[in-house]
């Protein structure tokens, strides 16, 4: 007899029943989705967060909530330095969801807000996660199904400390809002602070201009 799990990937493709969103570009509760990881970071980041001497991390870029996206979400010129995306923030919603094999069930519709100041790029060991091959607003996935990846830095234990096992989260482009979100302020200390960070419309999904 084949198991529910079986069914689901039969269904509706390569989609497993841990993972809620679905659809190309996969979605879920009309917004965009991603997979996560976490990591753990000593380095300023591609965005430059840390003192112009060396390669240390302000310490709040090692203890809040930050993120290194996919490379087509940091920049979709492909620039590994000062990324269009720097210092903007994006809320990142649980779904209920994961890749399975790659995480574990977290509640769904926990929400926090992380600013981009690094870059998982295209490279080993990130092929699998990093590799979309549009921007954000486009169809291109990676391995997973997914238009964009946040690697969340951990370094203070403060993404596992909410019960986040590498969940499925959908996720919108907002104002850098939040408990433990870095701040625009605390961004400007950042090499990058004055090349990227387009300006921005709040509204469903993170429309930019």
């Amino acid at each position: 007899m084949w198991s529910l799990s079986v069914f689901c990937i039969l269904a509706i493709g390569y989609v497993s029943c841990d993972q809620k969103c679905q659809g190309s570009p996969r979605m879920y509760n009309g917004k965009r989705c991603a997979s996560t990881t976490r990591y753990n970071d000593y380095h300023k980041g591609a965005c430059g967060c840390g003192p112009a001497s060396g390669d240390s991390q302000f310490g709040w870029n090692h203890d809040h909530f930050v993120t290194a996206p996919n490379q087509m979400f940091f920049d979709e010129g492909y620039s590994g330095w000062c990324g269009q995306r720097c210092g903007k923030c994006v809320k990142l919603t649980t779904t209920g969801g994961y890749v399975p094999g790659q995480g574990g069930p977290t509640p769904a519709g926990m929400s926090r807000v992380f600013m981009v100041t690094n870059l998982c790029p295209n490279v080993y060991p990130n092929q699998n996660w990093c590799n979309q091959g549009t921007g954000p607003y486009g169809n291109g996935h990676n391995d997973y199904g997914y238009v964009a990846h946040f690697d969340l830095e951990n370094g203070a234990s403060q993404v596992s400390n909410l019960g986040w096992n590498n969940p499925e989260v959908t996720w919108e482009i907002v104002n850098c809002h939040g408990s433990n979100t870095p701040t625009d302020g605390m961004y400007q200390q950042c090499q990058c602070a004055h090349h990227g960070k387009r300006s921005l419309n709040e509204t469903t999904n993170g429309s930019e201009n």
